[in-house]
C-alpha cells in the first residue's frame, strides 16, 4: 500500500487525468499492450508491477479504478474542495491510508463497474462535504451489498413511479428493505390457504435511501 495510495491520490484528485479515460472504447488488454493511459500514475504503477497483463484480478482492479476516477470527475468539483482534501491528506498520512485505502479495497472487491461508479459519486459527495466520513462508510457498505438489478427499482421508488409491490418484483423490494433503503407498510392482505395468502405493501425510500438516490441518480 506504500506506493499505491499516493499514486491513487494523484490520479484521482488531478482532474486533468480523467479527461483521457474513455473506458467505453478502451479495453484493458489494449490499454496494456498499447501503453494507452500510462501517463495516469495509477495505471503506470499497476502495469509496471508486471502482473496486470496475466492476472484477471489485477485487470479488474485497474478497470474498476479507472471507472471510479472517471465517474468521480464527471461533474465539476471546486478546486477549493479538492485542495482542502489534499491538504488534509498531506497533514495526516493515516487519513490517506484509512480513506483512500478503504476505497481501493472496495474497488478491488467489485465485479460490477456500476458499483464503482456509484461509489465514486458518494466519495465525491464526501469531498464536497455534503456527507461526512461516517456516512460515506455507511453508503459504501450498502453499495457493496446491492444487487445491480435492484438499483433501477430503487430509483423508480425514489421518483414515486413505483409505490407498492404490485408494480415490481416483491423479492427485489425485500432486498432493498433488507439493506435499509426502503420503508414498507401493508396496503392489503388477502387471506386464503397457506399457499394463496398474499400481502401487498406500500414501499417508499426512507431517509437513507433518499440520500443515496440524491447523490447517485
Amino acid at each position: 500500500m506504500d506506493k499505491i495510495i499516493p499514486t491513487f491520490e494523484v490520479s484521482l484528485l488531478e482532474p486533468a487525468f480523467s479527461s483521457s479515460i474513455e473506458l467505453a472504447e478502451i479495453g484493458i488488454d489494449s490499454l496494456i499492450d498499447d501503453g494507452i493511459l500510462k501517463n495516469i500514475p495509477i495505471v503506470s504503477l499497476l502495469v509496471g508491477i508486471g502482473k496486470t497483463a496475466q492476472n484477471i484480478h489485477d485487470r479488474n482492479l485497474l478497470k474498476q479504478t479507472l471507472n471510479f476516477i472517471k465517474a468521480f470527475n464527471d461533474r465539476y468539483i471546486s478546486e477549493e474542495k479538492l485542495r482542502k482534501y489534499r491538504n488534509a491528506l498531506n497533514k495526516n498520512p493515516k487519513k490517506a491510508e484509512e480513506e483512500l485505502g478503504r476505497v481501493l479495497i472496495i474497488l478491488n472487491s467489485n465485479v460490477e463497474i456500476k458499483k464503482s461508479q456509484l461509489l465514486a459519486k458518494v466519495f465525491r459527495a464526501y469531498i464536497e462535504e455534503v456527507i461526512n466520513w461516517e456516512k460515506f462508510c455507511e453508503l459504501s457498505d450498502v453499495i457493496t451489498r446491492l444487487f445491480i438489478t435492484d438499483i433501477h427499482l430503487l430509483y423508480k421508488v425514489f421518483s414515486k413511479e413505483i409505490t407498492d409491490t404490485t408494480q415490481c418484483l416483491g423479492y427485489q423490494a425485500d432486498r432493498l428493505i433488507s439493506v435499509g433503503l426502503l420503508h414498507s407498510a401493508t396496503k392489503s392482505l388477502s387471506i386464503g390457504s397457506s399457499q394463496n395468502s398474499h400481502t401487498v405493501r406500500y414501499i417508499s425510500t426512507n431517509e437513507f435511501g433518499n440520500l443515496l438516490c440524491s447523490i447517485t441518480k
